[in-house]
């Protein structure tokens, strides 16, 4: 292969580097993004799962007296706390599709830095070809 081959392909190659860098940093954003959006849907649960225990207290207070709505009080406290358990089981698999869009983020982090190293290293290449045909007086 030619000098100034060697450096069109190299140009060439540079460019394609720079499209997979903007393609990674484009996945990074949007894993970022995720691990947004999942850490505040882990937050409303957690908020929902607060507010059902706050409800709790009330439909507790509301049991305790002796008269004939008692035991409807605690039939409701019955149905209250079985709810518990699906608020919890949706908080668990928020957390973790959390747990998983960081693990995401992380390996386009990798990625990211994968194709960057890739990219610098067509650049020198490409210069240094450059800087040799220079050298040599001879022109793409």
């Amino acid at each position: 292969m030619k000098n100034g081959e060697h450096v069109r392909l190299w140009t060439v190659l540079t460019r394609v580097r720079q499209i997979r860098v903007e393609r990674k940093r484009r996945l990074l954003n949007e894993a970022r993004i995720e691990v947004e959006r999942a850490a505040a849907d882990a937050e409303r649960k957690r908020a929902t799962i607060a507010l059902h225990d706050e409800r709790r207290v009330e439909i507790l207070l509301a049991c305790r007296f002796p008269d004939r709505t008692a035991s409807l009080w605690r039939t409701a406290l019955h149905r209250h706390d079985a709810r518990k358990i699906e608020l919890e089981d949706a908080l668990a698999a928020a957390v973790h599709v959390k747990q998983l869009t960081e693990a995401e983020v992380v390996y386009a982090s990798g990625a990211l830095q994968r194709e960057m190293y890739g990219e610098s290293d067509a650049r020198k290449r490409s210069r240094r070809l450059k800087l040799l045909q220079k050298d040599s007086g001879t022109e793409v």
